[in-house]
C-alpha cells in the first residue's frame, strides 16, 4: 500500500475543526479534511466537486516540530465605507447610498446550508466586531495519504508538484516555507511514520502520530473526515489514535 507524502511546513498555519464566526480556533494538528482540501487545490477542483473518492484513502499525520500556539486579534466592518459600484449592487437595500453601510453583523442569523446572514434592519444592527484567530507558529508536520491504488498516489503527487492553485496551510494566509509534494514511499499506512526519517526542522527525537482507525469501544471520534463535497461540508466521524515512535533521525533534505 503505497503512501502519499506531504510536508506541511510553514511560519503559520491553522486547521480549523471547531470555530465559529468570531472565534477562530485551530487543532494541534492538520485535519484529514484540510489535507485533502490541499490536494483537491492542486487538482484545480471545484468547491461543490465530488469529493467522496478521499474518504478511501487512509489518513496520518507526524508532528516532527509541534510548533507553538499563537493567538491573532482582528476587527472586522464598522462605519460608513465607500464602496466600488459593482460591491455596492451587492450590499443590500442601501446599495443606491454613495456610501453604503459596511461592517460585520453584530447578531448574525442563521442561514441556508449552515452559514449566517447579516441583518439589514437598521444601522446599528451592523458594527465592528472582534475576530480572535489562532494559528500553530513554526510548526512542521509529515501526512500521508495511503491507498491500494499506485496510479492515484502518483497522480496526487504529480498535482502536488506542479498545483493548479496556490496551496496553503489551513489559510490563506498561511504559506509553505517547502514544496509540499514529499513523495511516495511503499510503507503502508501504519508503518511510514516510524520508517521516513524525521523532517529536517524536527525539534524532536520522538514525535506524536496521530492514525485514522476503525472504531473501537471507548474511541471518541471528531468531525474532522473528507466531506462529500466541499460546499455541502457533510463530515463523517473520523477516529484516530496516537502514539509516540521514534523514526530515524534527519537527513540533509532527503524525500522517498
Amino acid at each position: 500500500m503505497p503512501t502519499l507524502l506531504l510536508r506541511l511546513s510553514g511560519p503559520l498555519q491553522s486547521y480549523g475543526t471547531t470555530s465559529h464566526w468570531e472565534e477562530r480556533s485551530t487543532s494541534n494538528r492538520p485535519t484529514k479534511s484540510a489535507v485533502a482540501g490541499i490536494i483537491a487545490s492542486a487538482l484545480g477542483l471545484e468547491r461543490d466537486d465530488d469529493m467522496s473518492d478521499f474518504r478511501a484513502l487512509r489518513f496520518a499525520v507526524r508532528a516532527d516540530r509541534p510548533g507553538s500556539l499563537m493567538t491573532d486579534e482582528q476587527s472586522a466592518g464598522g462605519g460608513d465605507y465607500s464602496l466600488p459600484p459593482l460591491d455596492a449592487i451587492r450590499t443590500g437595500p442601501r446599495a443606491t447610498d454613495p456610501l453604503a453601510w459596511y461592517g460585520a453583523p453584530r447578531a448574525p442569523e442563521p442561514g441556508p446550508h449552515g452559514t449566517l446572514t447579516a441583518p439589514w434592519h437598521t444601522e446599528n444592527a451592523r458594527t465592528p466586531v472582534l475576530i480572535t484567530k489562532q494559528y500553530l507558529a513554526n510548526a512542521a508536520f509529515l501526512a500521508g495519504f495511503s491507498t491500494d491504488d499506485h496510479q492515484l498516489a502518483e497522480r496526487l503527487h504529480a498535482a502536488l508538484a506542479a498545483p493548479r492553485r496556490t496551496l496553503y496551510l489551513g489559510r490563506r494566509t498561511c504559506i509553505p516555507a517547502h514544496p509540499v509534494a514529499y513523495g511516495i514511499t511503499p510503507h503502508s499506512h501504519d508503518q511510514w511514520p516510524h520508517h521516513i526519517p524525521l523532517l529536517p526542522e524536527s525539534t524532536t527525537p520522538s514525535p506524536h502520530v496521530w492514525w485514522e482507525t476503525l472504531p473501537a469501544p471507548g474511541t471518541t471520534a471528531s468531525p474532522e473526515q473528507v466531506p462529500t463535497t466541499f460546499l455541502l461540508r457533510d463530515y463523517p466521524l473520523l477516529h484516530l489514535r496516537t502514539h509516540q515512535v521514534s523514526p530515524p533521525p534527519a537527513t540533509p533534505e532527503s524525500t522517498p
